[in-house]
Formats: C-alpha cells, sequence, structure tokens
C-alpha cells in the first residue's frame, strides 16, 4: 500500500481509502499524526481517535465517518471495491438450497432495507456491521437485535468499532 509517511495528501487519501471508506475528517486527522511503523499502527490509532472520551470529532465529523460507509445491502454499484468484495461474500445466505431464490432473496433485501432505514430514523447514522463472510440471511437477526436494543451512544461505538475491525480485515487480505 506504498509508504504512508512520505506519501503526498492526494497518495495517502487514496492508500487510506482502501481500509476506510472515504471519510475526510478521519484522513485529515491521520495524515496530521504520520508517521506510522505500519498501516497496522495507524489503525489503531484511528480506533483510539474515534473511540476517545471526550471525542477529538465533533458531532458532524463522527457522522462524516460513520455516513462514510455503504448501506448493508446496497446495490452493488454504489459500492466502493472493498465493500463490494465484502458484502458479495453477504449474498443468499444458504436460500438456494430453497425452490424460489429470487423471491428469497428479495425478502431478505427487502428487510435489509426496512433494519437500514429504521436505524438510521433511530439513531441518526448508518449502521455499520463487520460482514466477515456472513450471509445477508445470517446478518438479518444480528442487525435487527442491534437495532432494537440499541442506544445512540453504544451503537456509534459499535460502527466505529466494526469499522476498524473492517480496516484490519482489509490489511490482512491486502498482505496475503
Amino acid at each position: 500500500m506504498g509508504d504512508i509517511n512520505t506519501a503526498s495528501k492526494h497518495e495517502f487519501v487514496s492508500t487510506i481509502n482502501k481500509l476506510f471508506e472515504a471519510a475526510p475528517p478521519l484522513a485529515e486527522y491521520l495524515y496530521s499524526h504520520r508517521p506510522y511503523e505500519s498501516l497496522a499502527a495507524l489503525i489503531d490509532v484511528a480506533q483510539a481517535a474515534v473511540l476517545s472520551k471526550p471525542p477529538l470529532f465533533n458531532d458532524q465529523q463522527m457522522l462524516e465517518i460513520i455516513n462514510a460507509h455503504p448501506r448493508l445491502g446496497a446495490p452493488k454499484e454504489t459500492l466502493s471495491e472493498p465493500s463490494r468484495r465484502e458484502q458479495g461474500g453477504a449474498s443468499d445466505g444458504g436460500v438456494s438450497a430453497t425452490i424460489d431464490v429470487d423471491s428469497s432473496q428479495q425478502q431478505v433485501d427487502a428487510i435489509l432495507a426496512r433494519i437500514n432505514r429504521e436505524y438510521e430514523e433511530k439513531f441518526g447514522f448508518k449502521l455499520v456491521e463487520f460482514v466477515n463472510g456472513r450471509s445477508k440471511a445470517g446478518l438479518v437477526p444480528v442487525l435487527q437485535k442491534r437495532l432494537d436494543s440499541g442506544e445512540v451512544e453504544s451503537e456509534m461505538a459499535t460502527a466505529l468499532t466494526a469499522m476498524m475491525d473492517i480496516a484490519r480485515d482489509r490489511l490482512r487480505k491486502s498482505i496475503k
């Protein structure tokens, strides 16, 4: 992923966008806190920054960081390449064994759309979950539980932690 410590700002942002979705407040913060021993260390700094108490980012910046991530189940053409690969693994959830795959998948997609919509209405930001190879159908109960039981502050921390888990997974996969 190149040398992030000597990269121009444009190259730096391009590199870290392979780990995180494009979130300018986070990119600015990370750029201004170079050097890093490694990309793993950069992710550690990012996690400490977004979860810091008191917060290093204002409310608007925090929303911008979280909302940089695409919605789960979003149309593939709206996803970044890393998200497309990750959500591509979240496909039919084993429903291919059923007779009406298209109908089952449409039902799962409709449930995900409803959960995303209700979550954003309730919490004011996108639902971010580390898919980690789970199917869309397998994600539904996890996401529904978060919608039903979460509080804004704990959900924000969960979303930000998931973002860091996603970044660590992307880094791990990039060095295989």
